[in-house]
């Protein structure tokens, strides 16, 4: 029997007595007891890079979720989530076989309990927040890429509590442990056995809201440099701040500061990510929007000085041509010694369970750091298309 399948016989050991019903069971005054849902989404894709030779990649996604929860009173509420990640693909040049991918893992396993103000959740999550869209510097615990219409992102282990105040204030706290490979913008992975902590607070700021964050674990050197003993600790710190308002256009900011405790093993110290943007819709045909950044990042010896920077202008455009196509166009412009330009334009058509993309790219052959996708590929550098069906049960 699998975990997945233990895990909600232990949360809602009462399925195993209720007759079959997708919409669960109702007690006697009206309130849901238990209910519980399968649902989740199969994807295809295929996509055609054009460089000196036609490199092509067909591939496939499964991804079933289990929901169900269990709520007393008018307040109080159990509830949980299981997902599993199945992907599969090919990889051809022309029409040569070169290998193939594919990997079944856990996507979320969680368990969370809420009241009227509060949650805690515990186990396999995803944890996100920041106000940046394209470029996020507080992409400190998940890869989610702005290009990826999906949003897919592997999640985290620990526990997540949130206290949410009647003026739209909240305090979160989390704790993680067993994540030693890196995460968001991370160049080390973490120590397996020492928990990481860390904590946010959203507050209501003149008309617009602010977050401050911050974050503490014990990074371990040999997982970057393999001939260095394992368990040769180093500590890291973050601090994160962000703020957005709305004043006729949208505005935000979103930073992130990380410092490494000194070392001997010519190790980067410093590592800061700045993000400021806007946005707004034009009143042309069924409203034109449009959104801006400006992104720089820097790793060195010296807070914001001495080591490498990356200075990112970003422009994405939106128009929904229809009550289901929608178009995107998105233009990155890398500065610095690169000096270069990131192109894509999409189409989507969506219907109640199925979704349809149409991707072009035109692209520098380079990797820019901008998110995760499945089998950890980059697949648009160079020139190429890709088309992708989802369907949703």
């Amino acid at each position: 029997m699998s975990f997945i399948t233990l895990l909600f016989i232990a949360v809602f050991p009462l399925h195993a007595q209720e007759p079959s019903d997708s919409a669960g069971s109702v007690s006697d005054d009206g309130l849901h007891r238990i209910h519980f849902v399968l649902n989740g989404q199969i994807t295809g894709w295929e996509t055609t890079q054009l460089s000196n030779s036609v490199n092509w990649q067909p591939g496939c996604r499964f991804l079933p979720v289990l929901l169900g929860n269990f709520s007393w009173g008018e307040n109080s509420k159990l509830d949980a989530e299981a997902s599993v990640h199945l992907y599969g693909l090919l990889n051809f040049t022309g029409w040569d076989y070169i290998n193939k991918e594919g990997k079944l893992k856990p996507y979320r396993v969680w368990l969370r309990y809420s009241g009227k103000n509060w949650e805690l959740r515990g186990g396999l999550q995803k944890i996100n927040f920041g106000t940046a869209r394209m470029f996020r510097p507080l992409m400190w615990f998940d890869a989610m890429d702005v290009r990826d219409p999906l949003q897919l992102t592997d999640g985290v282990y620990g526990i997540l509590g949130k206290y949410f105040f009647e003026n739209n204030a909240s305090v979160w706290l989390w704790s993680l442990l067993g994540n030693k490979r890196p995460k968001g913008w991370e160049l080390i992975g973490s120590a397996r056995r020492r928990p990481e902590i860390g904590g946010r607070f959203e507050f209501p700021a003149f008309a617009g809201e602010m977050g401050v964050s911050t974050h503490h674990r014990k990074t371990d050197v040999h997982h970057l440099l393999p001939d260095v003993p394992e368990n040769t600790l180093l500590d890291e710190n973050r601090l994160g701040l962000d703020g957005r308002w709305d004043v006729g256009v949208g505005l935000w900011f979103e930073t992130s500061f990380t410092w490494l405790q000194k070392n001997n093993y010519k190790m980067a110290l410093h590592q800061d990510a700045i993000n400021v943007g806007m946005d707004y819709t034009f009143p042309l045909g069924n409203g034109l929007g449009l959104t801006v950044e400006y992104f720089r990042y820097h790793t060195g010896d010296g807070f914001m000085r001495k080591g490498m920077n990356l200075n990112v202008i970003g422009e994405m455009l939106s128009y929904p041509v229809s009550v289901l196509d929608n178009l995107t166009a998105m233009f990155f412009y890398v500065g610095n010694d690169l000096n270069m330009w990131l192109n894509y334009i999409s189409w989507a058509r969506t219907y109640d369970k199925w979704s349809f993309y149409l991707m072009g790219f035109w692209n520098p052959e380079i990797n820019l750091p901008l998110g995760g996708q499945a089998g950890g590929k980059n697949l648009f550098m160079g020139k190429g298309i890709q088309l992708m069906a989802s369907y949703n049960f």
